[in-house]
């Protein structure tokens, strides 16, 4: 079974479109026209052509924008009757195009000869032989897109927040405007012009006169960044006399058609500027303000370059022969809401010390903790931080360089960077200072002291050699064994035993210790890592990425 035909739907272009007649010669292509203000008139044939009776030039707008924006053509012949009606010409036939006439308010009429034939309302023809009213619009005058606009009421509308905005407004308004928008943070530029009714061109052809145009000032405001221009300034800007306040259709240049942001176009403006001369810009405004077609006559002018700079006094100041730097602020502690931040050191005074004795005792802390002496207080402090509470003395936390600890809640004020806290409080690799109560305490590390050695007193004496009775059981042995006994060594049991090396860990932690107060965090963490204190070397490596931020 052959395969089903394949087929696809598109829109013809001008010259792909059939002619209404077969006999009608094919026209020779012409060029296309400059673009024209007046709306063009069809020559259809009699058969596809409806017309539309109109109250009024509003309901023509409306008509038209549904017939542009649905693209049932491109084209009208829009009439003014004797009585101030409205009449349009659509080349399209009145099944298609009757119910958008009566959707505005008009009235459909169909084409029979020279005359209009008016439609029933279900879009039949009137019986032939009835006595039907028919038009002749042949003598009624053709009207252009300018003075169609111009006498439209547009239905109203309001502000609804946008970028950029166009004010045409005189000259004696400008310099207001221009200060009004720049104190808001806005960009300004104006644009000097010439302004006349929108209407009347036409009539001035005809009637070989030139209208004069009055001078007004092109002005467009823009917001920066994500704003919107205020609908504050904007409802002042329309309470100016003279003034047309309207918003750009896009951000990026001028239209050339502007509406008043108090009421709204009922057709889109990209049907509309094609159809504008390049060299003019339409401005529809309200009723009290009218219509105008603008036309440029210099180059845009950006509005900062017209503000004046306030004139102000030169200062004096009086000479100086030995300039001094202000009285340097006194360091203190001040109260800081707390980080939550551990206990690193404890500050205890000497009463503080003997009561530290029985709360260690036998207690894991105990055991890897270290004091540093001092006169009068001490610092009781283990690597990492130390690891439970100690319910004595001043809790403290290290804030560095190096060995600097500062009581816990409290800050400098003046703030000090490092290099401050380094010379004020003079520190090096064989110091820690403990800021506390608006007092400075230093220890030296070479004092360090495990904080066993505060109930650890001496060990019990050691007895050597052998007692009386020992040498006589020894010389009671047989020389002969005594021989064979040496030589597998037997007296070898009572060699000097070798000296026992410390417990590694002992040592690791008073390593570690030296190391985080000379300010070499990276070799305590790893030293505790290494004894098996994996939670103080993690406090380690967080005090460590809390630095380099």
């Amino acid at each position: 079974m052959s395969d089903p035909p394949k087929f696809t739907i598109r829109r013809l272009t001008p010259e792909e479109k059939p002619t209404p007649e077969s006999n009608i010669p094919e026209k020779q292509p012409e060029q296309t026209p400059a673009p024209s203000s007046k709306i063009p008139t069809p020559q259809p044939a009699p058969e596809t052509s409806t017309g539309g009776y109109f109250r009024s030039a509003t309901s023509v707008l409306g008509f038209l924008g549904s017939v542009f924006g649905s693209r049932l053509s491109e084209t009208a012949a829009v009439r003014r009757t004797p009585q101030g009606t409205w009449w349009a010409e659509i080349a399209v036939t009145h099944e298609r195009i009757a119910p958008l006439i009566w959707t505005v308010g008009g009235r459909p009429f169909t084409r029979q000869n020279q005359h209009w034939i008016p439609l029933s309302i279900s879009g039949d023809l009137p019986p032939k032989g009835s006595n039907t009213e028919k038009l002749d619009v042949s003598n009624w005058a053709i009207v252009d897109l300018a003075e169609l606009l111009a006498s439209a009421s547009l239905p109203p509308s309001r502000y609804y927040g946008a970028t950029v905005v166009d004010v045409i407004t005189p000259g004696s308004l400008g310099r207001w405007i221009l200060s009004r928008a720049t104190a808001l943070g806005l960009d300004v530029t104006l644009t000097p012009a010439l302004q006349q009714p929108l209407h009347n061109k036409q009539q001035d052809k005809q009637q070989n006169k030139q209208q004069k145009g009055s001078g007004v000032l092109l002005i467009q405001i823009r917001a920066t960044g994500n704003r919107t221009i205020s609908p504050a300034l904007v409802q002042r800007l329309t309470c100016l006399p003279y003034t047309t306040v309207a918003t750009s259709s896009t951000d990026t240049e001028r239209g050339k058609i502007l509406v008043d942001v108090r009421q709204r176009l009922s057709l889109a403006p990209s049907l509309i500027e094609p159809m504008i001369p390049e060299n003019e810009i339409w401005v529809l405004g309200t009723a009290d303000v009218g219509s105008w077609r603008i036309m440029t006559t210099g180059n845009q002018i950006d509005g900062s370059l017209l503000l004046d700079a306030p004139q102000l006094p030169p200062a004096q100041s009086p000479p100086f022969n030995n300039a001094q730097p202000p009285k340097p602020i006194p360091v203190q502690l001040v109260p800081r809401p707390g980080t939550g931040r551990q206990v690193d050191a404890v500050l205890l005074d000497d009463t503080e010390l003997s009561w530290l004795r029985n709360l260690l005792m036998g207690r894991p802390i105990g055991e890897m903790a270290f004091i540093l002496p001092g006169a009068g207080y001490h610092l009781l402090t283990a690597p990492g931080g130390l690891p439970a509470q100690i319910p004595l003395g001043i809790p403290l936390v290290c804030i560095g360089p190096g060995a600097l600890y500062l009581e816990l809640g409290k800050d400098f004020y003046p703030s000090l960077p490092d290099a401050a806290r380094q010379q004020r409080f003079h520190l090096n690799s064989q110091t820690a200072v403990a800021v506390a109560r608006n007092q400075t305490y230093r220890f030296n590390t070479a004092q360090m002291t495990p904080a066993w050695a505060l109930w650890v007193g001496d060990a019990p004496k050691i007895q050597e050699g052998l007692s009386p009775q020992g040498k006589k059981l020894l010389n009671s042995i047989s020389p002969q064994l005594q021989k064979q006994e040496s030589k597998k060594g037997i007296l070898n049991i009572f060699k000097k035993p070798k000296q026992v090396e410390s417990l590694e860990g002992v040592g690791l932690l008073e390593q570690a210790q030296q190391a985080e107060l000379k300010g070499d965090l990276v070799k305590a963490a790893t030293l505790l890592e290494k004894g098996g204190y994996s939670g103080q070397a993690g406090r380690l490596y967080e005090r460590i990425v809390a630095g380099e931020k």
